[in-house]
């Protein structure tokens, strides 16, 4: 039986669990001026398809249970991707005995607002007509199926039949206590038992224009140089092949067209009858020929099929960007930073959040500046952390990162989980205090002496047991 979490006086322990795979789950203590700390749980999930899922989340869920004894204040459910939501599923039981206080989701949820109604329809006929292309794609034996059911997979569908959607996980967690919608610029609210705990709103924003702006621009995000191997390849794409993929046979029932308007490619890269043709399309279209290597050929005919790709990534981007964003104050004005997957609209729009707090004016801007601890968006990925308007307003000299990666099962998605340029600014920025979901605690960077890491060695402690559930970070007020 695992002990009770206890925070150090005044100040927050912050439990990290290792899901095993690509995963948000967060077990939050605040110190109080009574024996019993605040206990507030931010998401519990893991990316679908890990290998042993099941069984992990509901470890995590026992080991969540009995080191709160039974009982959170608040339950956060940030945004609706199975690797935020999937251990309710997993574990149903375990949270259907929790006692809990209050259930926090953003305002996106409630399907009173307008505009939250509206933005749940739209993902409901986008997800209806992914599921139709990707059916379409694997009867045609289209590889890029693979890719669109990965993105789905982040929802619940296709294969996920034996497991709720996360729309059906979201509306779980909703019936495990008292609804709060929270919305950007609501007053600031005092936490149950630790009342000098004060919560910030900071995001989803409220204007459907940031709400869809999930891409960030140039300039918005770290970015890295263009590898030479991509100019070469462009180069290359150029220099006068071209790629002519024939239509299968379920793929010409299919097509948009009658076949007797269909030009037969197949055979234009060895055909010399029909060498006007092929240098037609070598020299206006510019694809490298099947034995070359060439990508497939985005035929007009074929694209239908394309546009789901970009139909899924603005899916998935969209969801991410409706992530509850949350900063905790602690008494003593560090701040505790839990965005989600937040992307740049998301972001953006905190420069413009303000509140009156006791006579003060506090803007979104200032809590970045007072971050002490960051819990990185979407497990590092490029597009959840802004530069300028981001990280580098972060001005503490203490700053502490936590990052729920598994870096081995993102890379054999061949995502860039963490991306290169983002983690080595955060390693820069924190000098090395960075925590990782799969990795633990780190070892001393070169160029911090063992004098200057102690404080942080103090500060972090991980599971030595077989199972190795969680890495935490006690925090000081």
């Amino acid at each position: 039986m695992a002990a009770l979490l206890l925070p150090p006086p005044t100040g927050a322990t912050i439990r990290m669990y290792r899901s095993g795979g690509l995963g948000d789950c967060f077990l939050l203590a605040f110190a109080g001026p009574g024996e019993s700390p605040c206990y507030v749980l931010i998401d519990c999930g893991v990316f679908f398809g890990t290998a042993g899922a099941q069984q992990r989340m509901q470890l995590i869920a026992a080991d969540i249970e009995a080191s709160t004894g039974g009982r959170l204040d608040i339950l956060v459910a940030t945004h609706e991707h199975w690797d935020h939501l999937a251990g309710f599923s997993f574990a149903k039981e375990v949270f259907e005995r929790l006692h809990i206080g209050e259930v926090w989701v953003a305002w996106t949820e409630d399907m009173q607002n307008p505009l939250a109604r509206q933005l749940r329809e739209n993902r409901q006929q986008a997800l209806t007509a992914l599921v139709a292309a990707t059916q379409r794609m694997q009867a045609a034996n289209d590889p890029r199926a693979v890719e669109l059911q990965e993105v789905l997979a982040f929802h619940g569908e296709m294969g996920a039949a034996a497991m709720a959607s996360t729309a059906e996980q979201m509306q779980f967690v909703q019936t495990l206590g008292p609804v709060r919608y929270c919305w950007p610029g609501q007053p600031p609210r005092a936490l149950p038992n630790s009342p000098a705990v004060q919560t910030y709103v900071l995001g989803p924003p409220q204007d459907e224009l940031l709400l869809k702006r999930s891409n960030p621009r140039k300039g918005q995000v770290y970015e890295q140089a263009r590898p030479q191997a991509f100019a070469d390849q462009e180069a290359s794409l150029r220099s006068g092949g071209f790629y002519a993929a024939a239509l299968s046979d379920n793929m010409a029932t299919d097509a948009p067209f009658n076949q007797q308007f269909v030009l037969p490619l197949g055979s234009l890269a060895d055909s010399h009858k029909q060498i006007e043709h092929a240098h037609f399309f070598r020299d206006h279209y510019g694809f490298k020929g099947v034995s070359e290597g060439g990508p497939a050929w985005r035929r007009i005919d074929q694209d239908w099929l394309g546009a789901a790709e970009h139909l899924a990534l603005d899916l998935d981007s969209d969801t991410n960007n409706t992530s509850l964003v949350l900063a905790f104050e602690l008494p003593g004005g560090k701040v505790l930073l839990f965005p989600g997957d937040a992307q740049a609209g998301n972001w953006l729009s905190w420069a413009d959040v303000r509140w009156q707090d006791g006579g003060k004016s506090v803007s979104g801007l200032d809590l970045l500046r007072r971050v002490a601890v960051y819990k990185v968006g979407h497990h590092g990925s490029h597009n959840a952390t802004l530069s300028v308007q981001g990280l580098e307003l972060m001005e503490r000299e203490d700053l502490v990162a936590l990052v729920p990666v598994d870096e081995e099962q993102a890379r054999r998605k061949r995502w860039a989980m963490p991306f290169g340029p983002l983690y080595e600014r955060l390693q820069s920025k924190t000098k090395g205090r960075l925590l990782r979901a799969d990795t633990g605690i780190p070892a001393r960077p070169e160029g911090v002496s063992a004098s200057q890491w102690q404080p942080f060695l103090d500060q972090v402690r991980e599971d030595t047991s077989a199972e190795r559930l969680w890495v935490e970070l006690h925090i000081t007020a």
